[in-house]
């Protein structure tokens, strides 16, 4: 009796075709990347108003309450030091972050949060609650879970695996 075709993995694919799971990823990639614009294009919205945009309530939330280097948020958000640095200047010189010394490294101060960045903070942490309710309630708990759970597995296969097969 065949087995079920679905299920047999494939055996060769012409030079530069995609195995099925390799379609489905590429469609995966190219969803998340709609999605990506979708997620800036509704943080700039939440933010404009306070003369914020996505990437700076980004790095503000990476900052949160306790103080850090900017490679440490960086790092925690998956972000180049560089872009971090230009955006944490930036909130240090509109007054909603400030330099401190670090005292464990000479050179690399640290981003705090001033008062009024503080209660920026909180302030977005209202309007994205608000938002991910309602959000979030189009679909099951189980169901974001799961998805999760999917997207933290692919970004542990591409942190093995972050270069291409040809560059390797």
């Amino acid at each position: 009796m065949p087995r079920d075709s679905t299920t047999l993995p494939r055996r060769s694919a012409a030079a530069g075709a995609h195995s099925e799971a390799g379609a489905a990823f590429t469609a995966l990639v190219i969803e998340l990347f709609r999605l990506n614009g979708a997620m800036v294009a509704v943080g700039d919205g939440m933010t404009r108003d306070l003369g914020l945009t996505a990437a700076r309530w980004q790095v503000l939330g990476a900052i949160g309450s306790e103080p850090k280097t900017v490679a440490a948020a960086a790092r925690q958000m998956g972000l180049t030091r560089q872009n971090v640095q230009r955006i944490a200047d930036w909130l240090v010189e509109s007054g909603i972050a400030e330099f401190i010394d670090n005292p464990n490294h000479r050179r690399a101060k640290l981003v705090a949060l001033t008062k009024e960045g503080a209660a920026l903070r909180q302030q977005l942490g209202r309007r994205q609650a608000r938002w991910a309710n309602a959000t979030g309630g189009q679909f099951t708990a189980g169901e974001l879970r799961a998805t999760t759970d999917v997207l933290k597995r692919l970004k542990r296969a591409l942190e093995k695996r972050n270069k291409p097969a040809e560059e390797k």
